[in-house]
């Protein structure tokens, strides 16, 4: 574990504090006749070695486990150049991160194969129970208030006119699942100070609303849809915790 928080540190540091913007567009322009590709591989590179020398990994597995490191985040930030998707970015970090996790099992005596088929590891209730949890409160929870609130939101189209009804696309809907993630997080770890904090960050973008007359409904319709969010992670905590104890 020593290892691989080591080199996932590395990694964040050099990824994101150690490329400048410059050679992240120059790496989209050019691909691989960009000298930046090279000079961040080489980042990476004196990064792991760092790491692994922290963590004695020895001379020899060190130099073999850096190289295949770099050779890797070489040929994932190649085929990754052109491509600025939210999508690209996600898969690019994820298949850093199975490098590294890779990188740090080899220096286990845990068997991979072993370590993927063991049910007994990762199917406990309560895992199960977690997962279920987090499940429910985004894709469901946002359906669910969506129906509910729907009558709400057809009212406020006729009343609202065509600029002030605009709205920034779905970030209604991962504001939700941000704060329903959060409070769920928050009820399991038995942080209800962190909850009141969250509630009361909340409330607070919305008092300027309250003192204009013309935007009582938006504003009742956020806090209905506020409220209802809450709702659901609070019961779906409480639910989690009753069946897990």
């Amino acid at each position: 574990m020593t290892l691989f928080l080591l080199l996932l540190s590395a990694h964040f540091i050099g990824d994101f504090y150690l490329q400048p913007a410059k050679w992240i567009q120059c790496r989209h322009d050019k691909g691989l006749q960009s000298p930046s590709l090279f000079l961040h591989a080489g980042v990476h590179a004196a990064l792991a070695l760092v790491a692994l020398w922290l963590a004695d990994a020895g001379l020899w597995r060190g130099l073999a486990a850096a190289g295949v490191i770099t050779v890797s985040h070489f040929l994932i930030d190649w085929a990754k150049a052109g491509h600025k998707s939210h999508l690209a970015f996600a898969l690019d970090q994820l298949a850093h991160f199975l490098v590294i996790a890779l990188v740090a099992l080899s220096f286990t005596k845990i068997d991979i194969a072993s370590l993927l088929t063991s049910k007994a590891i990762w199917l406990t209730r309560e895992n199960l129970l977690y997962l279920t949890g987090y499940i429910i409160i985004f894709k469901p929870a946002s359906i669910l208030i969506g129906q509910l609130l729907s009558q709400h939101a057809e009212q406020l189209k006729k009343t609202q006119g065509e600029e002030e009804g605009k709205s920034l696309g779905n970030a209604g809907r991962w504001i939700g699942y941000v704060e329903r993630l959060l409070a769920l997080s928050f009820i399991l770890v038995d942080e209800y100070t962190g909850l009141g904090f969250l509630v009361a960050t909340k409330t607070v973008f919305r008092v300027g609303d309250l003192s204009r007359e013309r935007d009582m409904r938006l504003t009742e319709y956020m806090m209905l849809g506020t409220l209802m969010s809450f709702a659901i992670a609070l019961i779906t905590g409480w639910l989690v915790l009753a069946l897990k104890s």
